[in-house]
Protein backbone atom coordinates (compact mmCIF):
# COMPACT_ATOMS: atom_id res chain seq x y z
CA UNK A 1 0.00 0.00 0.00
CA UNK A 2 1.39 3.63 -0.64
CA UNK A 3 2.48 5.65 2.30
CA UNK A 4 4.44 8.71 0.54
CA UNK A 5 4.74 9.85 -2.81
CA UNK A 6 7.43 13.01 -3.64
CA UNK A 7 7.94 14.91 -6.55
CA UNK A 8 9.99 17.39 -7.83
CA UNK A 9 10.58 19.04 -10.91
CA UNK A 10 8.24 17.47 -12.81
CA UNK A 11 5.41 19.51 -15.22
CA UNK A 12 3.55 22.29 -12.73
CA UNK A 13 5.51 20.82 -9.85
CA UNK A 14 9.31 23.12 -8.89
CA UNK A 15 10.49 22.67 -5.67
CA UNK A 16 9.48 19.03 -3.80
CA UNK A 17 5.80 18.59 -3.41
CA UNK A 18 4.79 15.72 -0.36
CA UNK A 19 1.39 13.75 -0.62
CA UNK A 20 0.80 11.30 2.16
CA UNK A 21 -1.91 8.63 2.56
CA UNK A 22 -1.20 8.22 6.49
CA UNK A 23 -4.12 8.66 8.61
CA UNK A 24 -4.55 11.24 10.97
CA UNK A 25 -5.77 10.78 14.67
CA UNK A 26 -9.38 11.54 13.88
CA UNK A 27 -11.38 8.88 14.98
CA UNK A 28 -14.50 9.50 12.78
CA UNK A 29 -14.87 7.38 9.66
CA UNK A 30 -13.21 4.53 10.78
CA UNK A 31 -13.92 2.47 8.31
CA UNK A 32 -12.02 5.04 5.22
CA UNK A 33 -8.95 3.46 6.86
CA UNK A 34 -7.27 0.28 7.40
CA UNK A 35 -3.80 -0.80 9.54
CA UNK A 36 -0.86 -2.80 8.40
CA UNK A 37 2.55 -3.85 10.31
CA UNK A 38 1.06 -0.99 13.19
CA UNK A 39 0.83 1.51 10.34
CA UNK A 40 -2.40 3.28 9.66
CA UNK A 41 -3.31 4.26 6.43
CA UNK A 42 -5.98 6.14 4.45
CA UNK A 43 -8.40 4.30 2.12
CA UNK A 44 -8.73 7.38 -0.34
CA UNK A 45 -7.64 10.67 -0.60
CA UNK A 46 -9.18 13.55 -3.00
CA UNK A 47 -7.70 16.47 -4.25
CA UNK A 48 -9.51 19.71 -5.16
CA UNK A 49 -8.72 22.63 -6.86
CA UNK A 50 -8.43 25.41 -9.14
CA UNK A 51 -8.40 23.96 -13.33
CA UNK A 52 -4.90 24.30 -14.30
CA UNK A 53 -3.23 24.15 -11.03
CA UNK A 54 -2.15 20.68 -11.44
CA UNK A 55 -4.38 17.89 -10.17
CA UNK A 56 -3.75 16.19 -13.52
CA UNK A 57 0.17 16.78 -13.00
CA UNK A 58 0.00 15.05 -9.82
CA UNK A 59 -1.92 12.03 -11.41
CA UNK A 60 0.70 12.01 -14.58
CA UNK A 61 3.86 11.86 -12.08
CA UNK A 62 2.51 8.94 -10.24
CA UNK A 63 2.11 7.24 -13.13
CA UNK A 64 5.11 8.43 -14.34
CA UNK A 65 7.35 6.63 -11.93
CA UNK A 66 5.34 3.89 -12.57
CA UNK A 67 5.45 3.51 -15.69
CA UNK A 68 9.44 3.86 -16.19
CA UNK A 69 9.60 1.65 -12.93
CA UNK A 70 7.88 -0.95 -15.35
CA UNK A 71 8.45 -0.37 -18.69
CA UNK A 72 11.71 1.56 -18.71
CA UNK A 73 12.68 4.65 -20.55
CA UNK A 74 12.49 3.83 -24.30
CA UNK A 75 8.61 4.02 -24.42
CA UNK A 76 8.48 7.23 -22.49
CA UNK A 77 8.88 10.49 -23.73
CA UNK A 78 10.00 12.84 -20.68
CA UNK A 79 12.33 15.27 -22.06
CA UNK A 80 10.22 18.22 -21.45
CA UNK A 81 8.79 17.17 -18.64
CA UNK A 82 10.48 19.24 -16.11
CA UNK A 83 9.37 22.44 -15.45
CA UNK A 84 9.44 24.73 -18.45
CA UNK A 85 8.23 28.19 -16.85
CA UNK A 86 11.84 28.33 -15.56
CA UNK A 87 14.40 27.60 -18.04
CA UNK A 88 17.18 26.33 -15.33
CA UNK A 89 15.19 24.05 -14.46
CA UNK A 90 15.74 21.96 -17.45
CA UNK A 91 19.45 21.26 -16.23
CA UNK A 92 17.71 20.44 -13.04
CA UNK A 93 16.51 16.47 -11.94
CA UNK A 94 13.37 14.97 -11.95
CA UNK A 95 13.10 13.45 -8.75
CA UNK A 96 10.55 10.99 -8.01
CA UNK A 97 10.37 8.92 -4.76
CA UNK A 98 7.33 6.37 -3.17
CA UNK A 99 7.37 5.03 0.07
CA UNK A 100 5.03 1.81 0.31
CA UNK A 101 4.30 -1.06 2.21
CA UNK A 102 4.03 -4.76 1.26
CA UNK A 103 2.86 -7.60 3.92
CA UNK A 104 4.78 -6.06 7.01
CA UNK A 105 7.92 -4.33 4.91
CA UNK A 106 8.07 -0.95 4.15
CA UNK A 107 10.14 -0.05 1.22
CA UNK A 108 11.23 3.36 -0.26
CA UNK A 109 12.60 3.70 -3.62
CA UNK A 110 13.06 6.55 -5.87
CA UNK A 111 15.59 7.94 -8.85
CA UNK A 112 16.42 11.33 -9.87
CA UNK A 113 16.12 11.45 -13.90
CA UNK A 114 18.16 13.78 -15.88
CA UNK A 115 15.85 15.32 -18.95
CA UNK A 116 18.49 16.53 -21.08
CA UNK A 117 20.86 13.02 -21.37
CA UNK A 118 18.10 10.66 -20.32
CA UNK A 119 20.19 9.19 -18.45
CA UNK A 120 19.64 8.57 -14.04
CA UNK A 121 21.85 10.75 -11.47
CA UNK A 122 20.82 8.62 -8.96
CA UNK A 123 18.71 5.62 -8.16
CA UNK A 124 17.78 3.73 -4.08
CA UNK A 125 15.72 1.19 -2.82
CA UNK A 126 15.76 0.95 1.10
CA UNK A 127 13.63 -1.47 3.21
CA UNK A 128 12.33 -1.24 6.57
CA UNK A 129 11.49 -4.21 8.49
CA UNK A 130 9.02 -4.71 11.54
CA UNK A 131 11.50 -4.13 13.81
CA UNK A 132 12.64 -0.80 12.38
CA UNK A 133 15.91 -1.96 11.39
CA UNK A 134 17.19 -0.15 8.11
CA UNK A 135 18.40 -1.82 5.01
CA UNK A 136 19.94 -0.29 1.60
CA UNK A 137 18.87 -3.06 -0.70
CA UNK A 138 20.87 -0.63 -3.26
CA UNK A 139 21.80 2.65 -4.02
CA UNK A 140 23.65 4.34 -6.99
CA UNK A 141 24.93 7.12 -8.21
CA UNK A 142 26.24 8.58 -11.52
CA UNK A 143 29.54 7.33 -11.89
CA UNK A 144 29.65 5.26 -8.70
CA UNK A 145 29.52 1.74 -7.92
CA UNK A 146 26.20 0.52 -6.71
CA UNK A 147 26.69 -0.26 -3.14
CA UNK A 148 24.12 -2.74 -0.99
CA UNK A 149 23.50 -3.90 2.89
CA UNK A 150 22.55 -7.01 1.74
CA UNK A 151 24.21 -10.23 3.00
CA UNK A 152 24.26 -12.53 -0.57
CA UNK A 153 25.36 -15.83 -0.39
CA UNK A 154 28.06 -16.54 -3.29
CA UNK A 155 25.62 -16.96 -5.83
CA UNK A 156 23.61 -13.81 -5.35
CA UNK A 157 26.50 -11.73 -5.02
CA UNK A 158 27.58 -13.29 -8.57
CA UNK A 159 24.67 -12.18 -9.84
CA UNK A 160 24.49 -8.95 -8.35
CA UNK A 161 27.90 -7.72 -10.02
CA UNK A 162 26.76 -9.29 -13.28
CA UNK A 163 23.29 -7.16 -13.38
CA UNK A 164 25.54 -3.98 -12.00
CA UNK A 165 27.95 -4.82 -14.83
CA UNK A 166 25.41 -5.30 -17.17
CA UNK A 167 23.26 -1.41 -16.29
CA UNK A 168 23.41 1.42 -18.88
CA UNK A 169 23.27 5.07 -17.64
CA UNK A 170 19.79 5.29 -18.90
CA UNK A 171 18.07 2.05 -17.41
CA UNK A 172 16.86 1.63 -13.65
CA UNK A 173 18.57 -0.86 -11.61
CA UNK A 174 15.14 -2.34 -10.18
CA UNK A 175 13.80 -2.18 -13.69
CA UNK A 176 16.70 -4.60 -14.50
CA UNK A 177 16.72 -6.93 -11.46
CA UNK A 178 12.90 -7.27 -11.47
CA UNK A 179 12.68 -8.57 -14.70
CA UNK A 180 15.01 -11.45 -14.07
CA UNK A 181 13.95 -15.13 -12.53
CA UNK A 182 14.62 -14.78 -8.96
CA UNK A 183 14.13 -17.42 -6.37
CA UNK A 184 12.19 -16.39 -3.37
CA UNK A 185 14.62 -17.66 -1.33
CA UNK A 186 17.29 -15.89 -3.12
CA UNK A 187 18.82 -12.75 -1.08
CA UNK A 188 17.97 -10.67 -4.27
CA UNK A 189 13.83 -11.21 -3.74
CA UNK A 190 13.75 -7.75 -2.41
CA UNK A 191 13.77 -6.64 -5.58
CA UNK A 192 11.24 -8.67 -6.72
CA UNK A 193 9.05 -7.25 -4.00
CA UNK A 194 9.32 -4.25 -4.61
CA UNK A 195 9.06 -4.12 -8.23
CA UNK A 196 5.94 -6.42 -8.24
CA UNK A 197 4.13 -3.67 -6.00
CA UNK A 198 3.83 -1.28 -8.86
CA UNK A 199 2.16 -3.68 -10.78
CA UNK A 200 -1.15 -3.19 -8.39
CA UNK A 201 -0.92 0.76 -9.34
CA UNK A 202 -4.01 1.36 -11.61
CA UNK A 203 -4.45 4.79 -13.45
CA UNK A 204 -7.60 6.13 -14.83
CA UNK A 205 -7.79 9.24 -17.45
CA UNK A 206 -10.86 10.86 -18.46
CA UNK A 207 -11.49 8.74 -21.87
CA UNK A 208 -9.26 5.91 -20.83
CA UNK A 209 -10.62 2.77 -19.77
CA UNK A 210 -9.26 1.12 -16.22
CA UNK A 211 -9.90 -2.61 -17.92
CA UNK A 212 -11.39 -3.67 -20.91
CA UNK A 213 -15.08 -3.76 -19.90
CA UNK A 214 -15.73 -6.05 -22.80
CA UNK A 215 -13.46 -8.32 -21.51
CA UNK A 216 -14.71 -8.05 -17.55
CA UNK A 217 -18.26 -8.49 -18.13
CA UNK A 218 -17.91 -11.17 -20.84
CA UNK A 219 -15.45 -13.11 -18.14
CA UNK A 220 -17.19 -15.98 -16.88
CA UNK A 221 -15.00 -14.96 -13.46
CA UNK A 222 -17.10 -12.23 -13.31
CA UNK A 223 -20.13 -11.52 -10.91
CA UNK A 224 -22.29 -10.45 -13.50
CA UNK A 225 -25.58 -9.99 -11.40
CA UNK A 226 -23.46 -8.30 -8.60
CA UNK A 227 -22.82 -5.69 -11.91
CA UNK A 228 -26.25 -5.86 -12.54
CA UNK A 229 -27.45 -4.97 -9.40
CA UNK A 230 -25.18 -2.02 -9.09
CA UNK A 231 -26.21 -0.78 -12.19
CA UNK A 232 -30.05 -0.72 -11.32
CA UNK A 233 -28.75 0.42 -8.13
CA UNK A 234 -26.79 3.83 -9.92
CA UNK A 235 -30.43 4.27 -11.83
CA UNK A 236 -29.12 3.74 -15.48
CA UNK A 237 -32.24 1.87 -16.58
CA UNK A 238 -30.17 -1.06 -17.81
CA UNK A 239 -32.33 -4.23 -16.54
CA UNK A 240 -29.45 -6.95 -17.76
CA UNK A 241 -26.12 -7.36 -19.68
CA UNK A 242 -26.59 -9.87 -22.25
CA UNK A 243 -23.65 -11.39 -24.46
CA UNK A 244 -24.05 -11.35 -27.77
CA UNK A 245 -22.36 -13.78 -29.77
CA UNK A 246 -22.57 -14.67 -33.41
CA UNK A 247 -20.81 -15.24 -36.88
CA UNK A 248 -17.48 -12.89 -36.92
CA UNK A 249 -18.72 -12.07 -40.69
CA UNK A 250 -22.08 -11.26 -39.38
CA UNK A 251 -21.09 -9.05 -36.56
CA UNK A 252 -18.63 -7.60 -38.60
CA UNK A 253 -21.24 -6.46 -41.54
CA UNK A 254 -20.58 -2.91 -40.91
CA UNK A 255 -17.11 -3.28 -42.64
CA UNK A 256 -16.61 -3.10 -46.25
CA UNK A 257 -16.24 -6.25 -47.33
CA UNK A 258 -12.59 -5.79 -48.86
CA UNK A 259 -11.84 -4.44 -45.31
CA UNK A 260 -13.99 -7.34 -43.19
CA UNK A 261 -12.26 -10.19 -45.12
CA UNK A 262 -8.45 -8.65 -44.09
CA UNK A 263 -9.96 -8.56 -40.62
CA UNK A 264 -10.95 -12.33 -40.21
CA UNK A 265 -7.96 -13.34 -42.06
CA UNK A 266 -5.87 -11.40 -39.43
CA UNK A 267 -7.53 -12.87 -36.53
CA UNK A 268 -7.42 -15.85 -37.33
CA UNK A 269 -3.72 -15.62 -37.66
CA UNK A 270 -3.59 -13.93 -34.47
CA UNK A 271 -5.46 -16.97 -32.95
CA UNK A 272 -3.74 -19.74 -34.14
CA UNK A 273 -0.46 -18.30 -33.89
CA UNK A 274 -0.39 -15.79 -31.14
CA UNK A 275 -2.79 -16.51 -28.67
CA UNK A 276 -2.23 -17.89 -25.08
CA UNK A 277 -4.67 -20.94 -25.71
CA UNK A 278 -5.12 -20.81 -29.66
CA UNK A 279 -8.57 -20.12 -28.48
CA UNK A 280 -9.66 -16.40 -28.13
CA UNK A 281 -8.22 -12.84 -28.71
CA UNK A 282 -9.59 -9.58 -28.37
CA UNK A 283 -10.50 -6.67 -30.54
CA UNK A 284 -11.56 -3.06 -31.17
CA UNK A 285 -13.11 -1.99 -33.94
CA UNK A 286 -14.62 1.28 -34.82
CA UNK A 287 -15.05 1.67 -31.22
CA UNK A 288 -16.34 -1.22 -30.49
CA UNK A 289 -15.06 -3.95 -28.65
CA UNK A 290 -15.25 -7.85 -29.40
CA UNK A 291 -13.80 -10.93 -27.61
CA UNK A 292 -13.19 -13.20 -30.78
CA UNK A 293 -13.12 -17.42 -30.25
CA UNK A 294 -12.51 -19.80 -32.82
CA UNK A 295 -14.73 -22.96 -32.69
CA UNK A 296 -14.91 -25.78 -35.08
CA UNK A 297 -12.81 -23.64 -37.35
CA UNK A 298 -15.44 -20.63 -37.50
CA UNK A 299 -14.82 -17.55 -36.11
CA UNK A 300 -17.40 -16.06 -33.34
CA UNK A 301 -17.35 -12.57 -31.97
CA UNK A 302 -18.72 -11.52 -28.70
CA UNK A 303 -20.20 -8.49 -27.19
CA UNK A 304 -21.93 -7.16 -24.04
CA UNK A 305 -25.36 -5.88 -25.16
CA UNK A 306 -27.71 -4.17 -22.68
CA UNK A 307 -31.41 -4.76 -21.61
CA UNK A 308 -33.56 -1.60 -21.25
CA UNK A 309 -36.56 -4.20 -20.25
CA UNK A 310 -37.27 -5.04 -23.61
CA UNK A 311 -35.08 -8.31 -24.68
CA UNK A 312 -35.93 -7.57 -28.28
CA UNK A 313 -34.01 -4.33 -28.76
CA UNK A 314 -30.62 -4.45 -27.10
CA UNK A 315 -28.66 -1.18 -26.93
CA UNK A 316 -25.08 -1.12 -27.89
CA UNK A 317 -22.75 0.65 -24.91
CA UNK A 318 -22.08 3.15 -27.62
CA UNK A 319 -25.72 4.49 -27.30
CA UNK A 320 -25.58 5.19 -23.74
CA UNK A 321 -25.11 8.46 -22.01
CA UNK A 322 -21.73 9.71 -21.60
CA UNK A 323 -22.13 9.06 -17.71
CA UNK A 324 -23.10 5.52 -17.87
CA UNK A 325 -19.91 4.78 -20.61
CA UNK A 326 -18.03 6.36 -17.58
CA UNK A 327 -19.80 4.10 -14.85
CA UNK A 328 -18.95 1.10 -17.21
CA UNK A 329 -15.30 2.04 -16.83
CA UNK A 330 -14.91 2.58 -13.55
CA UNK A 331 -17.53 -0.46 -12.01
CA UNK A 332 -14.77 -2.72 -12.56
CA UNK A 333 -12.30 -0.65 -10.38
CA UNK A 334 -14.72 -2.61 -7.42
CA UNK A 335 -13.47 -5.65 -8.14
CA UNK A 336 -10.04 -3.90 -8.15
CA UNK A 337 -9.94 -2.71 -5.00
CA UNK A 338 -11.13 -6.06 -3.48
CA UNK A 339 -7.98 -7.37 -5.21
CA UNK A 340 -6.25 -4.97 -2.98
CA UNK A 341 -4.90 -2.59 -5.65
CA UNK A 342 -3.60 1.66 -5.53
CA UNK A 343 -6.65 3.12 -7.89
CA UNK A 344 -5.67 6.44 -9.22
CA UNK A 345 -8.61 8.28 -11.20
CA UNK A 346 -8.06 11.66 -13.10
CA UNK A 347 -11.63 13.60 -12.32
CA UNK A 348 -13.76 10.79 -11.21
CA UNK A 349 -17.07 12.75 -11.49
CA UNK A 350 -16.33 13.39 -15.01
CA UNK A 351 -19.87 13.08 -16.62
CA UNK A 352 -21.54 12.16 -13.29
CA UNK A 353 -24.47 13.59 -11.47
CA UNK A 354 -23.11 15.00 -8.19
CA UNK A 355 -25.01 12.06 -6.20
CA UNK A 356 -23.73 9.13 -8.56
CA UNK A 357 -19.92 10.24 -7.70
CA UNK A 358 -20.96 10.60 -3.43
CA UNK A 359 -23.02 7.10 -4.25
CA UNK A 360 -19.83 5.50 -6.15
CA UNK A 361 -17.38 6.52 -3.21
CA UNK A 362 -19.92 5.27 -0.58
CA UNK A 363 -19.99 1.90 -2.49
CA UNK A 364 -16.38 1.91 -2.58
CA UNK A 365 -15.71 1.73 1.13
CA UNK A 366 -18.67 -0.59 1.64
CA UNK A 367 -17.46 -3.08 -0.80
CA UNK A 368 -13.90 -2.92 0.06
CA UNK A 369 -15.08 -2.92 3.68
CA UNK A 370 -12.58 -5.68 5.01
CA UNK A 371 -9.51 -4.87 2.33
CA UNK A 372 -6.49 -3.37 2.01
CA UNK A 373 -6.86 -0.93 -0.83
CA UNK A 374 -6.75 2.26 -1.95
CA UNK A 375 -8.37 5.17 -3.96
CA UNK A 376 -7.02 8.54 -5.08
CA UNK A 377 -8.99 11.00 -7.19
CA UNK A 378 -8.92 14.31 -8.54
CA UNK A 379 -12.35 16.05 -8.47
CA UNK A 380 -14.39 19.18 -9.50
CA UNK A 381 -17.32 18.11 -7.06
CA UNK A 382 -17.51 20.41 -4.33
CA UNK A 383 -20.28 18.74 -2.99
CA UNK A 384 -17.44 15.65 -1.77
CA UNK A 385 -15.89 18.99 0.39
CA UNK A 386 -18.23 17.21 3.47
CA UNK A 387 -16.74 16.10 6.15
CA UNK A 388 -19.84 14.00 6.64
CA UNK A 389 -18.41 12.16 3.77
CA UNK A 390 -14.54 12.07 3.90
CA UNK A 391 -12.16 12.72 6.59
CA UNK A 392 -10.05 15.98 7.20
CA UNK A 393 -6.98 13.84 5.78
CA UNK A 394 -8.35 12.35 2.89
CA UNK A 395 -9.32 16.06 1.66
CA UNK A 396 -6.10 17.53 -0.57
CA UNK A 397 -5.72 20.76 -2.45
CA UNK A 398 -3.33 22.00 -5.30
CA UNK A 399 -2.89 25.34 -5.79
CA UNK A 400 -1.15 27.36 -8.61
CA UNK A 401 1.64 29.79 -7.47
CA UNK A 402 2.65 33.24 -8.41
CA UNK A 403 5.41 31.22 -10.12
CA UNK A 404 3.08 29.17 -12.06
CA UNK A 405 4.46 25.82 -9.91
CA UNK A 406 1.70 23.78 -7.86
CA UNK A 407 1.48 23.24 -4.37
CA UNK A 408 0.18 20.55 -2.38
CA UNK A 409 -1.30 20.44 0.85
CA UNK A 410 -3.86 18.89 3.18
CA UNK A 411 -7.18 20.52 4.71
CA UNK A 412 -5.69 18.34 8.03
CA UNK A 413 -3.46 21.58 8.32
CA UNK A 414 -6.45 23.95 8.92
CA UNK A 415 -7.06 21.52 12.00
CA UNK A 416 -10.40 21.96 11.37
CA UNK A 417 -13.39 20.80 13.47
CA UNK A 418 -15.37 17.66 12.32
CA UNK A 419 -18.97 19.52 11.92
CA UNK A 420 -17.12 22.64 10.61
CA UNK A 421 -19.04 23.49 6.94
CA UNK A 422 -15.54 23.30 4.83
CA UNK A 423 -17.32 24.34 1.65
CA UNK A 424 -17.99 27.52 3.06
CA UNK A 425 -14.88 27.91 3.82
CA UNK A 426 -13.29 27.14 0.61
CA UNK A 427 -15.26 28.84 -1.59
CA UNK A 428 -14.73 32.35 0.35
CA UNK A 429 -10.87 31.63 0.08
CA UNK A 430 -9.72 30.48 3.09
CA UNK A 431 -8.28 27.26 1.58
CA UNK A 432 -7.09 29.16 -1.17
CA UNK A 433 -6.83 26.34 -4.30
CA UNK A 434 -9.84 28.63 -6.03
CA UNK A 435 -9.77 30.13 -9.27
CA UNK A 436 -8.33 33.94 -9.04
CA UNK A 437 -10.54 36.20 -11.54
CA UNK A 438 -9.18 39.47 -13.56
CA UNK A 439 -11.75 42.10 -13.82
CA UNK A 440 -10.55 42.47 -17.74
CA UNK A 441 -13.26 43.36 -20.35
CA UNK A 442 -13.75 41.48 -23.23
CA UNK A 443 -13.44 44.16 -26.01
CA UNK A 444 -15.41 43.18 -29.76
CA UNK A 445 -14.54 45.19 -32.44
CA UNK A 446 -16.96 46.94 -34.21
CA UNK A 447 -17.08 46.89 -38.18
Amino acid sequence: MLIRFAVENYNSFKGQQVFSMAAGKQTRHASHCFTVNGKRLLKSSFFFGANASGKSNFVRALDFMRRVTLMGTEAIRYNDRFFRIDPAYKEKPGVFQLDFIVENTVFSYGFAIDYLTHEFRAEWLYRLDSSETETCIFEREQGQTIRTDLRLDKNSQLRFEVYCEDLKSDELFLNEVGNKKIDENSGLHDFIVAYEWFKNIIVVYPGSHALNKNNFFLNPATNTDSMINMLRAFDTGIEKIQKGKQLAEKAFSFLPDEVKKDVLNDLEHTIRNESPDNTHCTIEISGYQFKISLENGEIYAEKIMLDHGNPDELFELSDESDGTKRLFDLLPLYESGQKGKIIVVDELDRSFHSKLTEEYIKRFFKITKEKSCQLICTTHDLNLMDLRILRQDEIWFIEREKDHSSRIYSLSDYKQRFDKNILNDYLIGRYGAIPCFQDNEWKVDSE
